[in-house]
């Protein structure tokens, strides 16, 4: 009989050793196993003790939020581990499955967990092709799928199955396409470091479907043949109705297994009529199961209990046989919710939910219990069994990774995503009441300095004292959130005067400018503070927290250690900066922004040794913009990372471009922020740019600012020495304007050096910047450096520098800025003013 294969015991599907990790190991790990190892989970061992699982469905999470990837997989785990026994039947573990929303397992044998099924084996072992066979996709019940624009951003689609609890969603495309997003795209994406980008780009395309009229056997091997586990089904005009998965194929074969036992029982009744059931057995389980059990009575006295109560609550079974369960009450629940509790006993036969419970210790903890009722055979009430585990610290980690996502870890303050969203809501409460709100932020007085001079450590000490101040100084009421770096903002609420604010804004200033004791040093910081109103200044948050930071630069203005509210004067300077900043996002997602080239000569031969990209704005009204024009404000916003992406892939493809047409340009050199350079994965991306333009190493500079290479940390001067092992070279850009040590020079891998064109600009032969330039060109000599000038501008400058021995030079004398295709005609030839020079 087709239905045979229910009655396997669960041990036999087993057929790969368990794939197991340490609590410790980061969750970035864990998901690259996963990946290695081509399986949906991973079981965490605390040595031999299975602790937790992580499956693809966590996956979710960290997508959503990629800090959690290098926290340890012991605060990211579901746990504990829900087990079966080794030898529970196929047939029950599908209404396990079904009963416990969960998709693994672990199985258990003699105490120990020896490997992991899934709800796929379930349903590629359950032998139910006849019942499969019968049964078409178009008569069962699937829920809509959730349908998103591939435009959406991958990390909004990831929140979005978070939240809905989904393990995949449709991605539909413009040109009318379907793909598929899953739990399973997401761990690869995490184990790549691709996060980033449209679902559209990361779905899997097409989206895989069967007609309705197909029947659920024919699904079931489709799925299995393809290698997945969701598919579409669709009506007889072609739409797509559903979205097919395991857990669906499972369902239905749980209604006929519970057909099947509904037999099975009545056999066992006419087996238990003959024989008495082995109590050494019962007792064998009963207390060999992880979970907590205990036994009442019909009225609830406590019959029985197994090691595992008596090891979570600290009771042993003597002390509470006879006793109420109600010696474990914690007083958390009211009278209410045991009331409830009873009623869906009565009603429902049982209870399932979290409590807060005691241990005999006193100490508290969350048990997750289900409780049910036990009838007799004439089908009364005879008995209560409650099973519960303790889930103090899944909630605990839960709750911390809850904190972690609305707080700043280094202070505790609110972060800037929890100050947005309850400015958000002090602005729908003041337009309800007609009340006002007031915007500050909060700017540290030259803060750089204490870094700079101290170390980034005594830097973190300060802003902690500041934000203990910060938090002394404000009501309960109101919100203090540190945005980041040494800037802080407020929103103040229920004030009936704005003087009121006033008064706040001295006090605090009085407080920050309090000296700090580090290490025996007072250490002095004093605050700068800008105000805004709601709703005399504006009505939207954006706007509200744009003019407290205009104001505040206002504050900063005046002499610094002082407050100032916004005023009316300062909104046309204000509104064009937000206009611009509206205006240089849009360019970028309007390809409005371009790149031209300047050459690089040796001015000894006159020949191209290297070509410089230089960003330029085509603007649709205001034409060609130079740097200067934009680039201030692109510099303060999130844009500069993404544009500075831009940049570098676009002169490394036009290099590429150069060296497939055989012309020889030396090398293309690209400006970075310090911004790019400390983000996250940017040597990744560089080594993505550079394999995707088939661009060779050494043929790319990268150049710095000066007082970049300077900085006194590690991971600056360990990135440059990583840039120049893989052959790209380093070039220390504005060469002599910054605070210069040769003890950190001689140590850099770099390049070249590129000086300063104020030392050239309006320089004669008596001028004290020659000298300097020429001190310049020495050193770099000594130290077997590359220096080039840049800022050539006449033929007066050109023979200085040719005299001074400067290796190369770069000006509009020699070549102005030109575009890629006028660049293109110059490369060919040497620059003729050089030339013109030499035979002079």
């Amino acid at each position: 009989m087709y239905t045979s294969s229910y009655h396997v015991p669960i041990s036999n599907l087993i057929t790969r050793p368990i794939v197991a990790c340490a609590p410790d190991t980061s969750v970035r790990d864990v998901v690259r196993r996963i990946l290695f190892e081509s399986c949906s989970s991973i079981v965490v061992m605390d040595d031999v003790t299975a602790v937790g699982i992580w499956t693809e469905k966590d996956a979710l999470f960290a997508g959503e939020d990629p800090r959690v990837l290098d926290l340890p997989i012991s605060t990211a785990m579901s746990a504990p581990l829900l087990t079966l026994d080794a030898q529970t039947s196929l047939g029950e573990a599908a209404v396990r499955f079904k009963q416990s929303g969960v998709r693994h397992f672990g199985v258990v044998s003699d105490g120990a967990c020896i490997g992991v099924i899934t709800q796929t084996d379930v349903v590629v072992n359950q032998g139910a092709e006849f019942f499969l066979r019968l049964k078409s996709l178009a008569s069962i019940h699937l829920n809509p799928p959730v349908v998103v624009p591939e435009h959406l951003t991958l990390h909004d689609a990831i929140a979005g199955m978070r939240r809905q609890k989904i393990d995949a969603i449709i991605v539909e495309y413009a040109d009318g396409d379907l793909g598929i997003l899953t739990e399973r795209d997401v761990v690869w994406l995490i184990a790549n470091d691709s996060l980033g980008g449209t679902v559209g780009e990361h779905a899997s395309r097409p989206l895989q479907a069967l007609a309705g009229t197909q029947s659920l056997y024919a699904a079931q091997r489709f799925m299995l043949q393809e290698h997945i586990r969701h598919l579409g089904v669709r009506d007889r005009e072609g739409n797509l109705t559903g979205l097919l998965s395991f857990a669906d194929i499972l369902q239905n074969i749980e209604e006929e297994y519970v057909s099947e036992l509904q037999s099975a029982l009545i056999e066992r009744d006419e087996a238990l009529a003959r024989a008495r059931f082995s109590l050494r057995m019962a007792d064998l389980v009963f207390d060999s199961a992880l979970e907590g059990i205990m036994v009442t009575d019909r009225s609830g006295k406590i019959e029985r209990v197994n090691q595992a109560f008596t090891r979570l609550t600290g009771y042993a079974e003597e002390e509470v046989i006879g006793r109420s369960p109600g010696l474990l009450n914690s007083g958390h629940q009211g009278p209410e919710f045991y009331k409830e509790m009873w009623r869906s006993l009565v009603t429902d036969g049982h209870w399932q939910g979290e409590i807060w419970n005691r241990r005999k210790s006193g100490e508290l903890y969350l048990e997750y219990l289900t409780i049910t009722s036990i009838h007799d055979v004439e089908g009364k009430i005879s008995h209560y069994a409650g099973i519960f585990s303790d889930i103090t610290q899944r909630r605990q980690n839960e709750e911390r990774l809850r904190y972690l996502a609305t707080h700043d870890v280094l202070t505790g303050l609110a972060n800037r995503a929890l100050f947005e969203e309850r400015l958000e809501r002090a602005i729908v409460h003041a337009s309800q009441r007609k009340r006002q709100v007031a915007v500050m932020y909060l700017d540290l007085d030259r803060f750089k300095l204490i870094n700079d001079t101290l170390g980034h450590n005594a830097g973190d000490e300060v802003l902690k004292v500041v934000a203990a101040r910060l938090r002394e100084n404000l009501r309960d009421s109101d919100t203090v959130a540190r945005l980041g770096g040494d800037e802080f903002a407020f929103v103040v609420e229920e004030f009936s005067d704005v003087r009121d604010v006033g008064r706040l804004a001295k006090a605090l200033l009085n407080s920050v400018g309090q000296p700090i004791n580090l290490d025996g040093h007072d250490i002095f910081t004093t605050p700068s503070i800008g105000i805004s109103v709601y709703p005399d200044d504006g009505t939207e948050a954006g706007q509200l927290m744009a003019l407290a930071d205009q104001a505040m630069y206002g504050a900063k203005s005046h002499g610094r250690n002082a407050f100032h509210f916004f005023e009316s004067k300062m909104t046309s300077s204000a509104m064009a900066q937000l206009d611009l900043l509206g205006e240089v996002h849009r360019a970028l997602e309007q390809n409005e922004y371009c790149l031209f080239y300047q050459p690089r000569y040796d001015l000894s031969s006159g020949r191209i040794v290297g070509v410089e990209a230089l960003l330029r704005w085509r603007h649709p009204q205001r034409g060609l913009l130079s740097p200067d024009a934009f680039m201030s404000v692109v510099e303060q916003s999130a844009l500069i990372v993404p544009l500075s992406r831009w940049v570098l892939r676009e002169a490394c493809r036009q290099a590429r471009d150069w060296l497939d047409a055989g012309l020889e340009f030396g090398r293309i050199s690209v400006n970075v922020s310090a911004r790019l350079c400390n983000t996250e994965g940017f040597l990744t991306g560089l080594t993505t740019i550079l394999s995707e333009t088939a661009l060779p190493a050494d043929r790319l500079q990268l150049e710095i600012l000066e007082g970049m290479t300077m900085n006194s940390r590690d991971e600056i001067r360990a990135l440059l020495r990583e840039l120049a092992a893989r052959g790209v070279s380093v070039t220390i850009d504005d060469f002599g304007t910054g605070y210069s040590s040769l003890a950190y020079l001689k140590d850099l891998p770099v390049h070249t050096l590129k000086i300063d064109r104020l030392f050239l600009s309006g320089a004669n032969p008596q001028s004290p910047d020659r000298a300097i330039i020429r001190a310049i060109v020495a050193m770099g000599r000594a130290l077997e450096l590359c220096v080039v000038m840049i800022g050539v501008e006449t033929a007066d400058q050109l023979a200085f520098l040719q005299e001074a021995g400067c290796h190369q030079g770069q000006g509009n004398l020699l070549a102005t800025p030109a575009s890629a295709e006028e660049m293109t005609e110059l490369l060919p030839y040497p620059c003729d003013a050089i030339v013109a020079q030499a035979d002079h």
